[in-house]
């Protein structure tokens, strides 16, 4: 009996305990309930899946932009899983996130958390075949917060870089004009010119305002389509023959990762001809008139007459009368309305003579950077010889340094052939330097002068026309 009632005395006092804990213990179940539920919606997941939705066949350039962001991040580099892929052509690797695997990426104080997803579905066939399909995406968890803060901002991050990548990494193609059959037509090699700013035989604050101008073009594509300006930009080299005006629009190639296309105006029949080669080049690309003063019959406003070949039987100047390409059509194509049919164009023509140029091609919004290559100066020559010899010092440099101030002039062509004929020998190659050097001054040649001559003027154009290219 007295152990009955003790029973009976514990199982009361068991449930008066449980009536006391139970809902303590409901209610903390309940709050990490919501707490789940709050954290679980507090973030996004964005899918960017490989093709649009209205086609399996239509790409989805936002998924081709995010698979080329990822690449380009450390993060990604680091990850305990990538996969690494070079196409034939391409030299560099290019690092992927394989399936399944997250990378994390941060953004003006935003943490972004990127996975890579593959979805295979098989579909049985009516007739007992079997259909596999695979779609990938990419799946973007964002804080809600933050996809309304940064999101937009974020996509255009990725765009930018995407398209930075693809300009680095295309293969770039040399045209000419072929002039045979069609005047309207471009061939095309592909693109190997090694000439960089920094193998360039060019004083160093010069190299400097060129990148700096080419820069400013590249960044400022809203500034043009905002004052309603073509996108492009145009550039004079004018100097002796030999000071690197070729290599220097190679060097330009280079840095952009343009195409160019080299324009031979003598192969071009008329005004109708030139522009349907305008209209055949590409955005992102060079166009080049080399030794247009040579092209060129200014006085006569005249650019260049057509060659008198037979076509089907008749010659092109019974067929056509006098091809020739007016001055008015070659101002056109500068800076017309058939040149913003396209964007981000660079021209860029050359001369030994600027002063045979008509002052129309010269105002800006034709030729709108106006660059002087001279003889070689000391900072010069210290760069080919670093390229060439690749010795940075050397004993007699102070010599050379003397008779270059003295009046001494070489073109950087010449130097560096008297380079690469002794390149085997720095000593005999400085030396030969110094020799030529000395016989340029006791020649007491006109050169000297020239070498010397449009400084102020030079220093001038760079800076005007600098400042006229900024946003």
């Amino acid at each position: 009996m007295e152990s009955d009632k003790t029973m009976l005395w514990s199982m009361m006092g068991l449930m008066s305990l449980q009536s006391k804990t139970l809902p303590d213990l409901l209610i903390q179940l309940y709050k990490l309930w919501k707490k789940y539920r709050r954290n679980s919606n507090a973030y996004s997941n964005i899918e960017i899946p490989e093709f649009q939705e209205s086609s399996l066949k239509s790409a989805n350039e936002i998924y081709t932009s995010v698979r080329m962001y990822l690449s380009s991040l450390d993060a990604t580099a680091n990850a305990r899983r990538v996969s690494i892929t070079r196409s034939k052509r391409k030299m560099k690797p290019v690092l992927t996130l394989p399936p399944e695997h997250t990378v994390k990426d941060e953004f003006k104080g935003a943490q972004m958390q990127w996975k890579h997803v593959v979805e295979t579905e098989e579909k049985q066939e009516i007739r007992g075949g079997s259909d596999r399909r695979t779609e990938r995406k990419y799946i973007l968890k964002i804080s809600n917060e933050d996809r309304a803060r940064v999101l937009s901002s974020y996509i255009k991050r990725i765009s930018k870089t995407a398209d930075d990548l693809k300009r680095r990494s295309r293969d770039r193609k040399l045209f000419s004009n072929d002039g045979r059959e069609s005047s309207g037509r471009w061939s095309s090699v592909a693109f190997k010119n090694p000439s960089t700013f920094k193998t360039l035989a060019l004083k160093p604050s010069l190299k400097h305002k060129i990148k700096q101008d080419l820069n400013s073009f590249l960044q400022s594509r809203a500034f043009y389509h905002r004052t309603g300006r073509a996108w492009k930009r145009g550039y004079l080299l004018y100097g002796p023959p030999g000071t690197g005006k070729s290599s220097l629009i190679a060097a330009i190639a280079n840095y952009m990762n343009y195409d160019v296309y080299d324009l031979e105006l003598t192969a071009v029949w008329d005004n109708s001809s030139l522009r349907q080669l305008l209209l055949a080049t590409s955005s992102k690309s060079i166009i080049v008139i080399e030794d247009i003063d040579c092209a060129a019959d200014l006085p006569n406003r005249a650019v260049c007459r057509g060659p008198s070949e037979t076509h089907k039987g008749k010659s092109k100047d019974t067929e056509r009368g006098s091809s020739t390409i007016t001055l008015s059509g070659l101002l056109n194509f500068a800076d017309g309305l058939w040149s913003s049919c396209g964007e981000e164009r660079v021209m860029i023509f050359t001369t030994n003579h600027k002063d045979r140029l008509d002052p129309a091609l010269l105002r800006s919004g034709r030729m709108d950077m106006h660059i002087h290559l001279s003889y070689c100066e000391f900072e010069a020559f210290k760069q080919l010889v670093y390229n060439y010899l690749d010795v940075g010092d050397h004993l007699l440099f102070s010599s050379v340094e003397e008779k270059m101030k003295a009046g001494g002039c070489l073109t950087p062509a010449a130097i560096c052939e008297i380079l690469l004929q002794n390149k085997s020998d720095p000593d005999s190659a400085i030396k030969a330097v110094i020799d030529a050097l000395d016989a340029g001054i006791s020649s007491g040649s006109e050169k000297v002068i020239e070498s010397c001559e449009d400084e102020d003027e030079e220093e001038s154009s760079l800076s005007q026309s600098s400042s006229s290219s900024e946003e």
